[in-house]
């Protein structure tokens, strides 16, 4: 099932579906390593904001950047 990250639980291991296209976002995420096909790993989702853990590698973001990341778990 594919859905926004917003709606990812604590813990869940989820792929990268889609992002959505606006200046600039696809960019950094890529950066960042949130890439269509990767998997990633969320921390903690506390209803304002996510931690996820790519390999080694923790990051913030906000609703509003992980509402535009479409996953499946």
């Amino acid at each position: 099932m594919i859905m926004p990250m917003t709606a990812a639980k604590e813990g869940n291991i989820v792929q990268v579906k889609a992002i959505a296209k606006k200046d600039g976002l696809t960019k950094r995420l890529s950066e960042l390593g949130i890439i269509s096909g990767n998997h990633i790993k969320i921390i903690k989702n506390d209803g304002r904001s996510l931690i996820v853990a790519i390999e080694e590698s923790r990051f913030a973001l906000d609703n509003n950047l992980a509402k535009d990341i479409m996953i499946a778990i």
